[in-house]
């Protein structure tokens, strides 16, 4: 499930922390949910198309209500690392200016659930390609504090408890028209440290449709044989943007150069091939 922090800024992050390094405690993650975190979405330029996301609050005949609002945000994959959430219309792509979504904000009891419907009106002469946008969902905080009698010291069993609610979010991928599909393959990196395998791969995707990619590496000793291969999982690359498409697996190779050969699919019929030199020391 896609999730991101509160926008209570770092001051409020940091205070958490100093919390916690001072006090025996737990933290506890809470919120609503969301019954399908990705969507994507076709439609042409000059139309409409319209979804829905259920958001439910997961918690027990005792627990609390919760008050939920909603909100849009943009989003971008870095070259590697976590996404990155941005303020609405900060991206050429953005569905800011085109989504509309009802209702903006909301009550839930425990166990109890909503329907958020949305639209997406595209302007007509609007370029084919992706677009996208995050619809998060932020859920009132809450806080319970466990302390024992002010005499006892503080311990694991006796000490605070805080609970903290997190945002959670559905991504939303808009197709409009037909989009492109192309990418290249820019670097190919392999490291071997501790009996841990490391290989990685940039691709730009220089096209206008959303690019996932996966596949596999295998590593070659100078006979020829294979002594490795690991899986490279699926990731995405947006249009414009480059991605590491990477994999680590343990594996024991002895000192010596290899080959690493790279195979990695992004469309039916289409597959990036590449190959670099590992020395292991």
């Amino acid at each position: 499930m896609l999730h991101a922090p509160h926008r209570s800024g770092y001051r409020a992050a940091y205070r958490l922390l100093a919390f916690s390094l001072l006090c025996p405690s737990a933290l506890a993650a809470t919120g609503v949910s969301v019954d399908v975190s990705r969507v994507e979405l076709s439609v042409q330029p000059g139309a409409s198309v319209n979804h829905a996301v259920t958001v439910t609050n997961p918690g027990t005949r005792n627990d609390s209500a919760m008050k939920v609002s909603t909100y849009l945000r943009d989003f971008v994959f870095p070259a590697s690392g976590d996404v990155q959430f941005l303020g609405a219309g900060s991206t050429r792509n953005s569905l800011s200016k085109w989504l509309q979504f009802t209702p903006p904000e909301f009550t839930l009891d425990a166990g109890q659930k909503q329907q958020v419907r949305y639209t997406v009106q595209v302007p007509a002469g609007t370029a084919p390609g992706l677009y996208w946008g995050v619809l998060f969902f932020k859920s009132d905080t809450a806080s319970s504090v466990a302390s024992a009698a002010p005499a006892a010291p503080p311990s694991p069993a006796n000490g605070v408890t805080v609970t903290y609610n997190i945002d959670v979010g559905q991504i939303i991928y808009v197709q409009v028209g037909t989009p492109t599909l192309d990418a290249s393959l820019s670097t190919i990196g392999a490291e071997y440290a501790n009996g841990q395998l490391n290989i990685s791969a940039s691709i730009k995707n220089t096209g206008s449709a959303l690019l996932r990619a996966a596949g596999r590496a295998q590593v070659v000793d100078a006979s020829g044989q294979i002594v490795a291969t690991l899986p490279i999982g699926e990731s995405v690359a947006l249009p414009g943007y480059t991605r590491a498409f990477s994999g680590e697996a343990p594996a024991s190779l002895k000192a010596g150069e290899y080959q690493v050969l790279l195979a990695l699919q992004y469309a039916k019929g289409k597959v990036f091939t590449g190959q670099t030199r590992l020395v292991v020391k």
